[in-house]
């Protein structure tokens, strides 16, 4: 509870040296604060309260069936057959991408793997409710097959192989075995199908840098930060600040994109790259990191002390097995391409370590909703 607090402290320098932006600053703040918040809801929920968890979990699988559902409308949207879903969506959602792209009831077709690999999976290897898996499978098998993106794909491919070494019990040499034909399958499988994918395909043809205008773009969001860390070590090891993430990618602007000019890239033609260099608006300045946000404005050695915490509390609390270590590398592997700091995936995982509940039997989910 104390980090954040840290975290400000340590961004006086930042503030001091660089600026103090108020809108941003606090944008990081909120964020934080939602994180705890979420934290501390499920601590008073289901272990002060000792509410329901099980009926906790029905509401999730409920909710996000819902949400499949009317993906499913989306992509019949997408293909002509739902001009009414096409003209609801224009009308409701914030930031709307029907009829381009399926995006269920996210902000971003690109988030679906937060959502089902970051929340219902965990949930799945925690409560081993069929329901959950059913769900969990259909939302990534459906999502891939709709041509949600690229990202699902690969995430998709990831999960199911941390998925096989979670579920297979691996005492056994026939079920090594078994496990060992399951990750080739899902790799060469999952391989096979990214290399059809038109924007992968793209990718291969004409380079990393220029095969995806979203692709590029996102490098560049990441590498202009990146290369004002390059130029200024000690805001690199302190901060540039909470809200100064701003600051950062403007000093690291024409450094990233010369980087991406040698590289045979094009940055200039990408009206993203062109408008990040003139923002329109506090809004467009983001990362699609967690990592780049957070060493940027926290600083490296925060950053680390963070890391070092949420060892130490998986550590105090004896949850070192199996699923943990696959837990923690989903989650390691899913803010690489997400920097949002208040999405309940990490805080869910620290809250179940602080529960105690690895080992026990989770069928009922009796025993978390007895904690």
């Amino acid at each position: 509870m104390l980090y954040p607090a840290a975290l400000i402290v340590v961004s006086v320098y930042g503030w001091a040296s660089i600026g103090f932006h108020v809108h941003t600053a606090f944008q990081t703040l909120v964020a934080l604060l939602s994180g705890i918040s979420c934290l501390i809801s499920l601590d008073i929920a289901f272990r002060l309260k000792q509410l329901d968890w099980a009926y906790a979990i029905r509401l999730v699988v409920i909710a996000y069936w819902v949400s499949f559902g009317i993906g499913v409308l989306e992509f019949l949207a997408v293909h002509g057959h739902a001009p009414a879903v096409t003209w609801l969506a224009r009308r409701v959602l914030k930031r709307n991408y029907v009829p381009n792209h399926v995006q269920f009831l996210f902000a971003e077709p690109s988030y679906v793997g937060m959502h089902v690999f970051g929340v219902l999976m965990p949930l799945y290897w925690l409560t081993k409710r069929k329901r959950v898996a059913v769900l969990t499978l259909s939302y990534a098998l459906g999502a891939a097959a709709m041509g949600v993106g690229v990202r699902i794909l690969i995430d998709t491919v990831v999960a199911l192989l941390l998925w096989l070494v979670v579920a297979v019990n691996l005492h056994r040499l026939s079920n090594i075995v078994i496990t060992i034909a399951g990750l080739g399958t899902v790799g060469i499988g999952g391989s096979v199908m990214m290399l059809h994918n038109p924007r992968i395909e793209s990718m291969l043809a004409n380079g990393p840098v220029n095969g995806d205008f979203s692709a590029v773009a996102r490098l560049f969001r990441a590498l202009a930060p990146a290369e004002a860390w390059k130029t200024d070590w000690v805001h690199f090891l302190f901060g540039f600040g909470i809200g100064n993430l701003k600051d950062a990618i403007a000093r690291g602007y024409e450094s990233a994109v010369q980087t991406l000019t040698s590289m045979g890239g094009k940055p200039q033609s990408n009206e993203e790259i062109r408008l990040l260099g003139n923002p329109p608006g506090d809004h467009y300045i983001f990362t699609m990191s967690a990592y780049v946000d957070a060493i940027t404005e926290f600083g490296l050695l925060m950053c680390l002390t963070g890391v070092l915490l949420l060892l130490m509390h998986i550590t105090r609390n004896r949850a070192w097995n199996k699923m943990t270590v696959c837990w923690v590398i989903l989650l390691v592997y899913l803010y690489i391409q997400f920097e949002g700091y208040a999405f309940y995936a990490l805080w869910l995982f620290i809250w179940v370590v602080g529960t105690r509940v690895y080992g026990q039997k989770g069928d009922s989910g009796e025993q978390l909703s007895a904690l």
